[in-house]
């Protein structure tokens, strides 16, 4: 089995970096085009696919030279997926991963899920903090396959915040020198001070982050910081916004309660990232800046066991607290009209968690419609992500549309998505295939 599976992914590579290097025109014949906007289909379309670009999309015959024509046979020609909040590195028990294992491991086991992701049908994910920006450049290099990742890389917390993961008799790095696990694996930074904000905010640029991730706020996976507390003074979280704003690239920010989203508010944070726990006022807040909130609802599908083994017995009761909180959220982001939401899943730390990925689609139902839910996970996340300007590691076309001139990332999914968004949940069965880039990793229909 092993054997089989190093061989599957040989194979997968050396297709995908074949058909790299050749880039012989595809054309998609007889597609209802969802465009990552629009409600109403493009019926009975035309897609030509030049390199990794879109080169035209039509209602009338196409024709290129030497193109190899794909017969959609009615299928939905749409998008692919995008992740606004996703942990590349952390596919395993966080205990295991700091206590257990070495970064070899580390990068392994990343690049095995990296391909899994890109499967699903998610051909583009925002990293919320860890070490991947190896595995971006090993993806963008053509070393391994996975999606576009836009990296965040190591979080940035106060101590005794969300990124706190030392265990109790660990000494804190900037005390005493020492690193911790989790400080030499690139995880995350603690700092304290403006300045050390600063510099971790700094530094986290020079290593190649798309975008800075701060926590302002308590979490699950963390173990010393309750849930109601409030993380990073208002100058802090300012110092970050501003070193970031001087690289043309912008703060997200961990926050489940009020408190803490208004105060990153006011320091002029752009991205929420979860606020499961926020009432009517941290709705308003949003809404008032006009911030983006990057909510998930597939915690909904998680028991308790599963973040016991995942995140340890002490996140259970905290995973629970926030798990009520989420279906009162969606409410009050639908009875807002807060418009710039992104998708999102956020699952860390167990591999059997990961394949229920796509079932964030059937959570969001309960409030938006299909298209409502499809535009989350396309168009709206690629304006969330392209948020980092001059720092955007893919500049050359759109992501989430289909339009001439943005990339060539594409599904083609039985059925029609955009009436019945929970089609993506069973993506083995339902996206017959995948298209990154220009390239094909996944194709049933040949």
């Amino acid at each position: 089995m092993k054997k089989q599976l190093a061989f599957a992914l040989s194979v997968s590579i050396a297709s995908a970096a074949s058909a790299q290097e050749e880039r012989f025109p595809i054309l998609f014949t007889n597609v209802h085009v969802f465009d990552g906007v629009n409600a109403e289909r493009i019926e009975n379309a035309n897609v030509l696919v030049v390199e990794n670009l879109i080169a035209e999309v039509s209602t009338e015959p196409l024709a290129a030279a030497n193109a190899r024509i794909i017969n959609g046979g009615g299928r939905t020609l749409m998008p692919g997926l995008i992740d606004a909040h996703v942990h590349m590195a952390v596919t395993e028990p966080v205990a295991d991963l700091r206590d257990n294992y070495d970064w070899m491991y580390w990068g392994a086991v990343s690049t095995i899920e990296a391909e899994k992701m890109l499967l699903r049908g998610f051909t583009t994910v925002r990293d919320a903090g860890g070490p991947a920006i190896g595995l971006q450049k090993a993806i963008d290099r053509g070393k391994a396959v996975g999606p576009r990742i836009y990296p965040s890389g190591p979080v940035i917390s106060q101590t005794s915040g969300h990124g706190e993961h030392r265990v109790y008799n660990e000494p804190h790095p900037n005390f005493m020198g020492a690193q911790p696990s989790f400080f030499n694996q690139h995880v995350e930074f603690l700092a304290d001070g403006v300045p050390e904000v600063l510099r971790a905010t700094r530094e986290a640029l020079r290593m190649g982050a798309t975008q800075i991730k701060v926590m302002a706020g308590g979490g699950v996976s963390s173990s010393v910081d309750p849930l109601h507390t409030v993380q990073g003074l208002p100058e802090e979280l300012e110092a970050s916004v501003k070193a970031a704003a001087d690289w043309d690239t912008y703060v997200m920010v961990h926050a489940y309660n009020d408190d803490s989203i208004l105060r990153s508010l006011e320091a002029g944070v752009i991205s929420i990232e979860h606020g499961q726990l926020m009432t009517e006022v941290g709705a308003q807040a949003i809404k008032d800046a006009d911030a983006w909130i990057v909510p998930f609802y597939s915690l909904l599908g998680l028991d308790e066991e599963v973040v016991k083994t995942a995140l340890g017995p002490a996140a259970a009761p905290k995973f629970l607290a926030v798990q009520e909180g989420a279906r009162n959220q969606m409410k009050l982001i639908k009875e807002f009209g807060i418009e710039k939401v992104a998708f999102s899943t956020d699952i860390i730390g167990d591999p059997v968690a990961l394949t229920k990925q796509n079932d964030e689609f059937k959570y969001r139902l309960e409030v938006w419609t299909s298209h409502e839910i499809l535009q989350q996970a396309t168009s709206k996340s690629a304006e969330l992500l392209a948020l980092s300007g001059k720092l955007n590691p893919y500049p050359a076309g759109q992501l989430g549309v289909i339009e001439p001139g943005a990339y060539a990332d594409l599904l083609l999914v039985e059925g029609n998505p955009v009436e019945d968004v929970e089609l993506l949940v069973d993506y083995e069965a339902n996206i017959d295939l995948i298209m990154k880039d220009g390239a094909i990793y996944k194709n049933t229909l040949d």
